[in-house]
């Protein structure tokens, strides 16, 4: 039955001529390609058997209900229960046996003459015809549903190890770089980010990313989730229901804006910190993701790629951490101190959490668990490994040793720089991605030393140049062998004319200025309104205990960070500085408190 269309039938030698299968047996025939999907998920290899039917009979119009029957004994025998009786019709086996065991494959049926056969016959087989059809379509759900499953369940556990990424990874990561007395505060922006955007999203983000509107904007056809149901499917992707969709966007819309506090750690106010966040989902991340991802935005329709978000996620976040480090000025005493990460350990396990989650990132983001799912995280892989070895070694061959944080840089490196090719490169091009990421996110990151600004946990130093360096990628190596032949997405090494890399190359400056534009005018405004930064005593004792009220300091210091934090208190109250409320310390008091910070 695959070959559809080719199958005759050859009436009784009386008769002289061919006759069509009904229409009921092309139906068959074109469901033949779903049937035989269904034989890796279902364990039923239908696509096997093969019915070549010969018929002899004196009636006209046997020819096609007969195929009709041997293809109802194929698929009895590989559905496992049993061929049907078929009376009145004698089998005769043929030399042809079917894979894996399913016998019979080919039938020559001939039909016994006897004038008190003939109707009854010709009932069973119109019989056998809507139990065909019946069985079909039974299979036909069965498959489906087996298929939406496997969909939604690669993309619930996606959405998972996305989630885990942030609460978990980025906090782990983040916390164990700062000083011990901001540790809490660092791991607080993270959880509170991830709280605020979820309600944000259901509010308004989704339907501001993902419905068509605009080119900039959705519409307000899904806020607060409105016209959601349990069986819909949002349009970029059918295979899976829409609120699984709306979730495993929501993780990346958390992520997002979480990465920014790296560049101001240790000094912004907690709630103005909030406000900046909010209104930065809604005024930069809502708009690049619609731009880019939704078939009604502009860098779509321009044919700009970004598998997994090195625009939407990494050059957004990374130029908005610049310009955020920038307006809200350099920690007290950066420059003059040595800051040092409080517990490396606790980033190393942060940075291991990032790259596990990372396979969701990028292979949620095939749509499906597909072969393109396979590549991206295989590509995420290689890329994360050779970008951790080209940051080790670069670093030992300018500072002779290497560094627990540098091959833990160099891994997020890689990630970030893989993430906008990482379902149209092959692994050559992934290899390649993380050969150059290593070196090239390693002197990015030591441009706040030479132009003398503080991105306190290379948030900038790392997601920006990566994600501008991925982008570029992609249009050199981009290839229709992972993309599909005939697709068109390739990039120069594979018979692109360079249009790509035109394109790639407009995405990028377009997410460049808007972040960097509209976080400089937010940024202002907070602080204009609120004020961004904390006080310099505050800062001094630590954030945990001015801001939160605890810390993770040794015992000692909560009760000389209490002391001086009443005392601050009341030194901005009488109009003291700081600088009189250290002197007031006793020499035994300031070594412990200089230590601490």
């Amino acid at each position: 039955e695959r070959t559809a269309g080719r199958h005759t039938m050859s009436m009784g030698s009386s008769m002289g001529h061919r006759e069509e299968a009904p229409a009921a047996v092309h139906a068959a025939q074109r469901r033949s390609s779903i049937v035989g999907a269904a034989g890796a998920g279902c364990g039923a290899e239908v696509a096997s058997v093969r019915a070549s039917v010969r018929v002899q009979s004196r009636g006209s119009g046997w020819g096609s209900a007969l195929v009709l029957s041997a293809a109802l004994v194929g698929l009895g025998a590989v559905a496992g229960e049993g061929a049907p009786a078929l009376r009145g019709l004698k089998p005769v086996p043929s030399d042809s046996i079917g894979r894996t065991g399913v016998a019979a494959a080919q039938h020559q049926l001939q039909f016994e003459p006897g004038s008190s056969s003939g109707h009854q016959g010709e009932m069973r087989l119109r019989s056998m015809e809507t139990d065909l059809e019946a069985r079909m379509v039974a299979l036909e759900n069965k498959v489906t549903k087996a298929k939406n499953a496997a969909d939604e369940s690669w993309i619930l556990m996606s959405s998972t190890l996305v989630l885990m990424m942030t609460i978990s990874g980025l906090a782990l990561f983040y916390g164990g770089l700062v000083r011990v007395q901001n540790v809490l505060a660092t791991v607080m922006q993270s959880f509170a980010i991830a709280c605020l955007i979820s309600v944000l999203w259901i509010a308004v983000g989704y339907s501001l990313c993902f419905t068509e509107g605009s080119p900039v904007y959705g519409s307000y056809t899904r806020f607060w989730l409105t016209g959601m149901k349990l069986e819909g499917h949002n349009p970029l992707n059918t295979a899976v229901s829409e609120p699984i969709f709306c979730m495993y966007e929501l993780t990346f819309a958390i992520i997002t804006p979480a990465l920014i506090p790296g560049a101001f750690a240790d000094r912004m106010r907690f709630g103005p910190m909030l406000i900046f966040i909010a209104l930065w989902h809604l005024l930069v991340y809502c708009p690049v993701a619609h731009a880019t991802w939704m078939t009604d935005g502009f860098l779509h329709k321009a044919r700009v790629l970004d598998f997994a978000g090195g625009n939407v996620v990494h050059i957004t976040a990374g130029f908005s951490g610049l310009v955020s480090s920038i307006v809200i000025g350099k920690r007290t005493g950066y420059g003059a101190e040595q800051f040092s990460a409080h517990n490396m350990l606790i980033s190393v396990l942060g940075a291991s959490l990032l790259w596990v989650g990372w396979c969701g990132f990028n292979g949620g983001s095939a749509g499906s668990p597909s072969p393109r799912a396979s590549m991206a995280v295989l590509n995420t892989n290689v890329s994360a490994a050779t970008a951790s070895l080209s940051w080790m070694f670069t670093e030992w061959a300018l500072r002779k040793r290497p560094s627990v944080l540098g091959i833990i840089s160099g891994a997020i490196a890689g990630l970030v720089t893989i993430t906008p090719g990482a379902g149209y490169v092959d692994t050559t091009g992934a290899f390649i991605f993380g050969l150059l990421a290593g070196p090239v996110c390693y002197f990015a990151a030591q441009l706040k030393h030479w132009f003398g600004f503080d991105d306190a946990l290379d948030a900038f130093g790392i997601h920006a140049p990566a994600g501008v360096l991925g982008g570029v990628l992609t249009g050199f190596f981009a290839t229709e062998t992972v993309t599909g032949e005939g697709s068109g997405i390739r990039g120069i090494f594979y018979g692109d004319d360079g249009m790509q890399l035109v394109r790639q190359l407009y995405g990028i400056g377009v997410s460049i200025a808007w972040s960097s534009v509209v976080t400089l005018i937010l940024l202002k405004g907070v602080d204009a309104t609120m004020g961004l930064r904390v006080a310099v005593e505050d800062e001094l004792i630590g954030l945990d205990m001015a801001v939160h009220g605890t810390t993770m300091a040794p015992s000692w210091w909560d009760s000389e960070a209490a002391k001086m934090l009443d005392t601050s208190h009341k030194s901005r109250m009488s109009g003291r500085g700081s600088m009189e409320l250290m002197s007031s310390r006793d020499g035994t008091e300031d070594r412990r408190a200089s230590s601490a910070v």
